[in-house]
């Protein structure tokens, strides 16, 4: 039986270094959410490059030829 692409993921080390990395805010904006906030994520260089490398990974050769993103 093949390991599926999620269990893939989450036994990669990268991703539980990413996951490590953002900070969990619970309550906010209002109770109830558990707010993730990346810019922990986007401060550690080595694990946003990890973080970029797997999506590269995922998405290769799925005929994706646009990203959008917006700052």
């Amino acid at each position: 039986m093949a390991v599926s692409e999620e269990k893939k993921e989450m036994q990669d080390p990268r991703t539980q270094a990413i996951a490590s990395t953002i900070r969990v805010v619970p309550n906010f904006p209002k109770p109830g959410i558990m707010f993730q906030d990346i810019t922990t994520l986007l401060l550690n260089p080595p694990v946003f490059k990890d973080t970029i490398d797997l999506f590269v990974e995922r998405y290769t050769g799925k005929g994706i030829s646009v990203v959008a993103g917006n700052i």
